[in-house]
């Protein structure tokens, strides 16, 4: 769930706030003269080393010269990019 509070109701409950956002809420807090959000407060999210580790070892040998050819050397590689991006009109 999303909260939107004024700085004034942050400054008068911030811990029912803080306990807001650590239960996984989001808490909005706007300036209400110049009607901007100007903070947001969300649950800090863990690393998971062994879920990393499961979701690479998932993914590795996924893209392979085998499956993709076109991606098999750094210069095929750029060759592939510069195409893709002439046909979509795209530049960076």
């Amino acid at each position: 769930m999303t909260l939107t509070v004024s700085i004034s109701q942050f400054r008068n409950n911030i811990a029912d706030y803080l306990d807001k956002a650590i239960e996984g809420d989001r808490v909005i807090i706007r300036d209400e003269k110049k009607n901007t959000a100007i903070a947001e407060l969300t649950k800090t999210k863990s690393f998971d080393k062994d879920a990393f580790e499961r979701t690479l070892r998932k993914a590795a040998g996924v893209f392979t010269a085998e499956n993709h050819p076109e991606w098999r050397t750094k210069t095929d590689v750029i060759n592939w990019v510069r195409k893709n991006r002439l046909a979509n009109q795209r530049s960076f």
